[in-house]
């Protein structure tokens, strides 16, 4: 068998069902599966990363690509599970929206920046395209070229669809803002 020197197992060697190659990729990803799926508010992570694993091994023969976008792959597949997960329950923020923005005020968001109650409410409103945008790159932490690989588009339209989609998510949450100060008004 051949092992890639840097991270695990070949793909061919996952293709031809290898256990060992199979044992390193759960050992490699179950952890960051259920750790974005905890992130993204899923209500059962071990689910949500044990039906990814599934979807993987089922769909791996069809994969074609490198490492970069194998991993973008598997995120992909977490994401679609964890946005099944998020359908199934809702629930209501216990954090201020005014957290929220501050938190969407930071140069460069990260994976705790995404964990917020009333942001996960605010990015189910957008368009799946920026909401999937904004957490592969800001909560898996796929660079933007990782990002527009796992969406298959080109680098340049995910930095603008990346812009935008904060640009509406912003928009979303000083509407929720107005809203819950007009509630209290009132």
């Amino acid at each position: 068998m051949k092992r890639d020197g840097r991270n695990g197992y070949s793909l061919r060697d996952l293709k031809s069902g290898d256990s060992r190659a199979w044992s390193w990729l759960v050992a490699e990803f179950s952890g960051k599966i259920v750790g974005y799926a905890t992130r993204m508010g899923a209500r059962d992570p071990e689910e949500v990363m044990s039906a990814t694993l599934e979807t993987v091994a089922t769909r791996i023969a069809d994969f074609e690509g490198n490492e970069s976008q194998m991993r973008s792959f598997i995120f992909s597949i977490a994401h679609a599970r964890i946005v099944d997960d998020l359908r199934k329950a809702t629930r209501r923020s216990e954090v201020s929206i005014e957290n929220t923005l501050t938190l969407l005020e930071a140069d460069e968001p990260n994976e705790d920046t995404f964990s917020d109650p009333d942001l996960l409410n605010a990015l189910t409103r957008l368009p799946e395209d920026q909401r999937r945008m904004l957490e592969l790159r800001y909560v898996v932490g796929l660079s933007t070229k990782e990002t527009a690989d796992a969406i298959a588009k080109s680098e340049v339209a995910t930095r603008v669809g990346l812009s935008r989609a904060f640009a509406r998510l912003k928009e979303l949450l000083v509407d929720d803002l107005r809203s819950s100060s007009e509630e209290v008004l009132s």
